[in-house]
């Protein structure tokens, strides 16, 4: 990256200056960021009225400095939100109460998601979401900020560039578009071949509610148009089963788009998913509980990613969910599709490969 960054406290300074080095650059990204430190101290010194009016105030502002950094250069404009700063001014009261900072900090954040909806140049870095699975007291040190004035913890700068990160790869086409998981101890606890159909865990009993609430949160991203596969060392018809009998499963064999279940090595059957789907080794995730498995992929697939999943499986959503896998830059009706147009494209191919006439095969689809 090559990265300009302006002068110390010259947001505004600099976005009104048509000279400044800014306009002359033509950056492809602009990182607006505004600290909720920063913002708490002008916030004290409004009176009552000025105070129940700040966060539709401030996205005035943000609404007119984006405006001018689009009339002078084409570019994507990631602005960081807000964090939460409790200040115990009205204790548990704040909720309620329209001047208090609690309050505008969390409308300033809603205001900002309606803002960046009607703008396609704009995206909302989440530092908020990222101090909810640090904790407030690992984003902030107040001791460096009294004596440095930097706001943020240094253990949070990599977190936060990462997120940033994220975004920009997402803008630039890199983004995971398809999930490749292992069946025993990934997707149900226990082992089909071994267990049976009565044995295996899942559903709303003991560690079977970690692998069901898995299961609905992979639901939810092929729904946003992740494409869902199946990885597994199995016998076929075993391995389905439970995608066909168990009456805890969330998972169906139609948000399959590509399963294979055999005995050959994971990383080959990774190699014949992708053919199958066409899409790059680099935006595919393999999930698998067993350690040895994922270094064999890792080793054999240097491109895809290969989570480094928790032993207990009740941490797999909490802990996948904060690497920043599944980042995108849009989302359209679309996008809800994509599962089943790959899912009928794999079926095409599968049935091609049993013709070798191939006027035959086209004879077949019927169309």
């Amino acid at each position: 990256l090559n990265i300009w960054e302006a002068d110390y406290d010259q947001l505004l300074q600099t976005v009104l200056d048509e000279d400044s080095a800014l306009y002359a650059k033509h950056p492809r990204y602009v990182i607006i960021y505004q600290s909720s430190k920063k913002l708490i101290n002008t916030f004290y010194k409004k009176d009552n009225q000025q105070k129940r009016s700040f966060a539709a105030d401030q996205i005035g502002f943000l609404q007119m400095i984006t405006s001018k950094i689009s009339e002078h250069i084409d570019t994507n404009i990631i602005i960081i939100n807000y964090p939460e700063i409790y200040d115990g001014i009205f204790g548990n009261f704040s909720n309620k109460t329209e001047s208090s900072f609690l309050y505008q900090v969390r409308k300033l954040n809603c205001l900002l998601m309606d803002f960046a909806i009607s703008k396609k140049n704009i995206n909302i870095c989440d530092l908020s979401a990222i101090q909810n699975f640090t904790g407030s007291n690992t984003m902030v040190s107040e001791k460096l900020y009294v004596n440095t004035d930097n706001v943020l913890d240094l253990e949070i700068l990599p977190v936060l560039a990462q997120s940033i990160a994220d975004i920009i790869l997402a803008y630039s086409g890199r983004f995971k578009k398809c999930i490749i998981a292992d069946l025993d101890n990934t997707l149900w606890g226990g082992i089909i071949g071994d267990d049976g159909l009565e044995g295996i865990q899942i559903g709303e009993l003991g560690i079977g509610k970690a692998f069901s609430h898995f299961q609905k949160w992979i639901i939810q991203l092929k729904e946003r148009g992740i494409i869902l596969a199946v990885c597994s060392k199995n016998t076929d018809h075993i391995a389905k089963e439970p995608f066909e009998k168990h009456p805890d499963m969330e998972l169906k064999l139609d948000d399959i788009a590509v399963f294979v279940a055999n005995w050959n090595n994971k990383a080959d059957n990774i190699r014949y998913i992708q053919s199958v789907l066409n899409i790059g080794f680099d935006s595919m995730v393999f999930l698998d509980d067993n350690p040895a498995e994922r270094e064999i992929v890792r080793r054999e697939i240097p491109d895809i990613t290969v989570p480094e999943l928790p032993e207990d499986p009740s941490e797999y959503v909490s802990f996948l969910s904060q690497q920043g896998l599944f980042e995108t830059t849009s989302f359209t009706e679309e996008d809800t599709k994509r599962n089943k147009q790959y899912r009928e494209e794999a079926d095409r191919t599968v049935f091609q490969q049993a013709f070798t006439d191939e006027a035959a095969f086209l004879e077949s689809l019927d169309m």
